[in-house]
């Protein structure tokens, strides 16, 4: 069986809804959208309208139209989200410090549970959880930057999907299928998605913030998201990760109270380094 046809059936065989998306050529020696459009706003993301003209309603669980969608095909694959699936969705952004909201959210209402996670082709994750019952409602940024929920009417590219840039999706080997369930999502979660003010997106934010931050002492409860924050502006600013290490742990020295491990800082300055590599790669495929 064919490796796009095989993950199709195994997501429909697990109550879950797929259609086929475009996928990325390459077009004059530059990797492009399979759409031929030039300015294509969603390069190998977007359904593949000549088989599913109505968009997510076309999505099947159908055997038979999976066979014919997929077999012998470069389609990517989508899965609609909502109550089609049961099941709704976290997109984490890195590049819109995605991991850093989602750390402070977790910090005030409690670490999220064990669940599915899908690796994206640019550097991301989709956190999925079981659907609640009641709509859930789509939104990008409404839980901070860098975090946007896929529910009802909303769809993700679903791993084993290839990224405009040459990366694959991928199913977390931590948090796979056959090892965890799909868990609930936390009733602090829905709570804040389906209460939280739209928030605009956020520009840069200014110096002064940044030698505000750098100039204040950070406590026991701030001292972690702080400290990925100036990593983030210092490498966003390309400052070497080498040096951007050392500034930091002094910074920690001096300014957290009490300052975190040698192991934490540079874990942290790690972490957000490697998804600052992803992100300057997914910026040069584009």
């Amino acid at each position: 069986m064919d490796t796009s046809l095989k993950w199709a059936t195994w997501y429909a065989q697990n109550g879950i809804a797929v259609l086929p998306l475009h996928w990325a050529v390459l077009r004059e020696g530059k990797a492009a959208c399979s759409c031929g459009k030039t300015d294509c706003a969603s390069p190998a993301k977007h359904p593949f309208g000549r088989l599913v003209p109505g968009g997510l309603r076309d999505a099947s669980k159908d055997p038979q139209v999976l066979e014919r969608w997929f077999r012998d095909s470069q389609f990517n694959i989508g899965i609609v989200t909502g109550t089609a699936s049961g099941l709704i969705a976290l997109d984490i952004d890195p590049r819109h410090d995605g991991e850093v909201t989602l750390a402070a959210l977790e910090q005030k209402h409690g670490q999220l549970p064990l669940t599915w996670h899908f690796l994206t082709g640019g550097g991301g994750e989709h956190i999925l959880f079981r659907h609640p019952g009641p709509p859930v409602p789509n939104s990008a940024g409404k839980l901070g930057s860098g975090i946007d929920v896929r529910g009802d009417g909303g769809y993700i590219v679903a791993p084993p999907s290839q990224h405009i840039s040459g990366r694959a999706y991928a199913i977390s080997v931590d948090h796979h299928p056959d090892e965890v369930g799909l868990a609930e999502c936390p009733s602090w979660l829905l709570s804040l998605i389906g209460s939280s003010k739209q928030k605009k997106k956020a520009a840069g934010k200014p110096a002064q913030h940044w030698r505000a931050v750098v100039g204040s002492e950070a406590s026991e409860g701030e001292r972690n998201r702080t400290l990925a924050s100036l990593a983030g502006h210092l490498l966003r600013n390309r400052i070497d990760p080498w040096v951007t290490l050392d500034l930091l742990t002094a910074w920690n020295q001096t300014h957290c109270r009490p300052p975190l491990s040698e192991n934490e800082v540079v874990g942290t300055v790690c972490s957000i380094a490697r998804r600052e590599i992803n992100r300057r790669e997914d910026r040069r495929a584009h």
